[in-house]
């Protein structure tokens, strides 16, 4: 039975469930605070559950995700496929084209801004296997960039939507988590056990969106630098959070029809003109000669791929698998209450076999379309510009120059960077933490020491005592905050990427990814534009991802209603905004990106028992409409009754 509580609080009304809105709100702000009193400290905590999850549970990740895209798979090709998510006589509430729009841009749109142009140089320059720069090389990083954001992901996401719409629509029950374990768990879906699954849903929601905030904020910044000078740092960032977020609340408030679809829309024709620009202003030919190629390469090798865990390989294969294929597996399954219960929430009324092959192939193929223009892109310009080019070669007809930028100065020793005339050795005081403090150091024979005469060395990226691994109390003469000892050098797009570039005042370090598409741009005509746009289209898929993750945190935690009161999903907005910049402030960022991985564990759990269950209802449904007609006196079975006898209850 589904609890809600109402109350008006200053003329707004708020509806929320009363044990998993208290409680998600409750440990978010607990972790929030704990992690802001202390970054560092969390910072180790959280690289040491990563790693152990990336270790021990690899294995797990691997073998689910490849068993859901069977799963999936069978599901639509199976008797099955023509069950309506809905009653028999429901229709979509969207058209096809609306709804794909909005699954898309709710579900990977912004990663695939942030990542379309990084990831493939990445694999080209450092592959887990083989030399890196080379043309097989450059082949191989297509298809494993299409490995990682096509089939996949996408069958996860799949299967949690499609429980959760099979249950809330066509079984009656809440539009919840707990409602896909009812086949298993029976009426205790409404008890404890049931409150925990949501708020375990919930936490994910949020955690993996502040993330994608953050991630986003930082791109939006890059982009805005690039073209207008705009300052990049922590400050810039979170103004630029709060702005962001504001659009969000305001979309979310004008309602999904009007705000989510509408800007959904809108998103995809800039997202599509900047690749059609690139196809028809950049090299044609060979992107689409690469479009062909990249999916064979990705089909190829999808077998291995998908089954690939580095028992026989060694150990850069090991690490390179834990840094990209298990990193995203586990981000996938944080994300998948997200992402699945808004693609849920908008595909009542779709048969499972049009739902399937919708959300499997449409995004797929557009990630093909999408990896293959912006990372083909980018390929093409590293290659072409690091060697000479024939004169009448229609690749001559692009700048692709090596450009100057200010390169960290890096001691030999150590590989640390040096303060500006040589004097300082300059390390963060946690590696990787988006506000990290430089501290000033100096060589001690094998030891480094602070400036104030401790001892120091790094442990799960935090600077710390040597003597006892905790992490180090600056003094005013420790901190540095003056520029870095830099060189002017020319680098290639892959050399952007792969060097320590320099912010122009040569005081921090730029973030070369969030960079990278405005790099690849300059080459192109029209990169003041095609810059802006892309800026905007960020926007718009932070503005899209915040509030559809704001719907999903509402409806889960109301209870499962479809339509929660104005004041939830005002404060589940809002609050997701202030997480984020709060997170940034604090240095916490990367701790929260490693903790949304590591809840990425039990919800993987949770969605293999989530396909047992529903598996085992369509099972059910199956044998009973096959079943003879028997008189109407004759009660029904009561696994075929329970759904309905619990929507009943809800609705009464």
């Amino acid at each position: 039975m589904s609890r809600t509580t109402r109350k008006t609080i200053a003329g707004v009304e708020f509806e929320a469930h009363p044990v998993v809105f208290p409680t998600s709100a409750a440990l978010l702000v607990a972790f929030v605070a704990a992690t802001a009193a202390a970054p560092r400290r969390a910072l180790m905590l959280f690289d040491w559950l990563q790693e152990g999850v990336a270790q021990n549970f690899g294995w797990l990740y691997v073998a689910s995700m490849t068993g859901f895209l069977v799963f999936a798979v069978y599901l639509g090709f199976s008797r099955h496929g023509g069950v309506r998510l809905g009653p028999d006589d429901s229709r979509p509430e969207f058209p096809t084209s609306a709804w794909l729009a909005m699954l898309f841009s709710a579900g990977m749109g912004i990663g695939m801004l942030f990542f379309g142009v990084a990831e493939p140089m990445w694999h080209y320059l450092t592959p887990p296997g083989g030399q890196g720069g080379t043309t097989a090389a450059a082949r191989d990083a297509m298809g494993l960039t299409l490995f990682h954001w096509c089939l996949h992901p996408w069958s996860l996401y799949a299967l949690v939507a499609l429980s959760l719409a099979y249950f809330g629509y066509r079984k009656g029950l809440p539009l919840s988590f707990r409602s896909a374990f009812y086949p298993l768990i029976g009426e205790r879906v409404h008890g404890r056990l049931g409150d925990a699954i949501d708020v375990l849903a919930v936490l994910a929601t949020l955690f993996g969106l502040a993330t994608s905030l953050g991630l986003g904020a930082k791109q939006v910044n890059a982009g805005l630098n690039h073209v207008f000078g705009l300052p990049e740092g922590t400050g810039v960032q979170v103004a630029l959070i709060a702005v962001i977020t504001a659009m969000a609340v305001g979309s979310l408030l004008s309602g999904l029809d009007v705000g989510i679809r509408r800007l959904s829309e809108a998103n995809m024709v800039i997202a599509g003109g900047l690749l059609v620009f690139l196809f028809v202003a950049g090299p044609t030919r060979f992107l689409l000669e690469g479009l062909v190629s990249n999916v064979g390469a990705y089909l190829q090798r999808l077998p291995s791929n998908a089954l690939r865990t580095g028992a026989y390989d060694g150990e850069q294969v090991s690490q390179w698998l834990g840094s990209w294929t298990i990193f995203y597996w586990g981000w996938w399954i944080a994300w998948s209450p997200f992402v699945g219960m808004f693609i849920a929430r908008v595909s009542k009324g779709r048969t499972i076999r049009e739902f399937l092959l919708g959300v499997l192939l449409t995004p797929s193929a557009v990630a093909v379309v999408w990896m293959t223009g912006f990372g083909g892109a980018a390929l093409h310009q590293e290659i072409h510009g690091r060697v000479d080019l024939n004169p009448d070669a229609a690749a001559d007809a692009f700048d692709y120059s090596a450009r100057a930028y200010p390169v960290q100065r890096l001691d030999e020793a150590t590989g640390l960077p040096l303060a500006a005339g040589g004097k300082w050795l300059v390390a963060p005081d946690a590696e990787g933490v988006a506000t990290p403090v430089g501290v000033r150091l100096r060589r001690d024979g094998d030891r480094l020491v602070t400036a104030s005469g401790v001892p120091v060395e790094y442990r799960r990226g935090v600077l710390v005592r040597t003597a006892d691994a905790a992490p180090v109390p600056l003094t005013e003469e420790d901190r540095y905050g003056g520029p870095y000892a830099a060189d002017q050098a020319e680098l290639t797009l892959g050399g952007y990427l792969s060097e320590p570039v320099l912010s122009d005042d040569r005081t921090a370090r730029r973030d070369t990814t969030a960079t990278a598409l405005f790099v690849m741009l300059d080459a192109y005509p029209l990169s003041t534009l095609t810059a802006l746009l892309g800026t905007l289209s960020v926007v718009l898929f932070f503005v899209t991802s915040s509030d559809s993750a704001s719907m999903v945190a509402d409806i889960i935690a109301s209870g499962g209603r479809e339509d929660p009161a104005l004041g939830t999903r005002l404060f589940w907005g809002v609050l997701e905004g202030a997480l984020a910049a709060v997170l940034l402030v604090a240095g916490g960022l990367k701790a929260l990106q490693t903790g949304s991985i590591t809840i990425g564990l039990p919800f993987c759990v949770l969605v293999i028992l989530m396909c047992v269950s529903l598996h085992k209802a369509l099972r059910e449904e199956s044998r009973t409409a096959k079943a003879p007609k028997i008189a109407p006196a004759t009660a029904p079975s009561e696994a075929a009754a329970a759904p309905e006898t619990a929507a009943a209850r809800s609705s009464a």
